[in-house]
């Protein structure tokens, strides 16, 4: 169903790490919780100025590499991203420990033929 058919909008965001457009409800959210510490923000309501990324640890490593997040977040020297590796690193291995469980098919659809 798309925006249109449910009458809601909804936002659309860019990831900073692939530069792919998905809705907001997909993406992560990182802010600057001081002058040069970045961290996630869970209920994306965080005043200031926010970098999306999708969750994958591939989206997080291109960022890096790149250093987009310092260039989204519009802050000058260093930035400490600990605190958004550690949440990606536990928010992903408690993704896929949940994937194992659910009964999902391969392409993670419950009732696909594919395997």
């Amino acid at each position: 169903m798309t925006s249109e058919q449910s009458g809601r909008h909804q936002p659309i965001r860019t990831c900073v790490g692939c530069r792919e457009p998905s809705t907001r409800s997909v993406l992560v959210r990182v802010v600057l919780e001081s002058a040069a510490v970045a961290v996630v923000d869970e209920a994306k309501r965080a005043p200031g100025r926010g970098a999306w990324l999708h969750p994958s640890q591939a989206c997080l490593d291109l960022a890096l590499r790149r250093r987009a997040l310092g260039r989204a977040l519009r802050t000058t020297g260093p930035l400490s991203m600990e605190a958004v590796e550690e949440w990606f690193a536990r928010s992903l291995s408690a993704g896929a420990q949940k994937r194992d469980e659910s009964g999902l098919e391969a392409d993670g659809h419950p009732m696909s033929t594919q395997r």
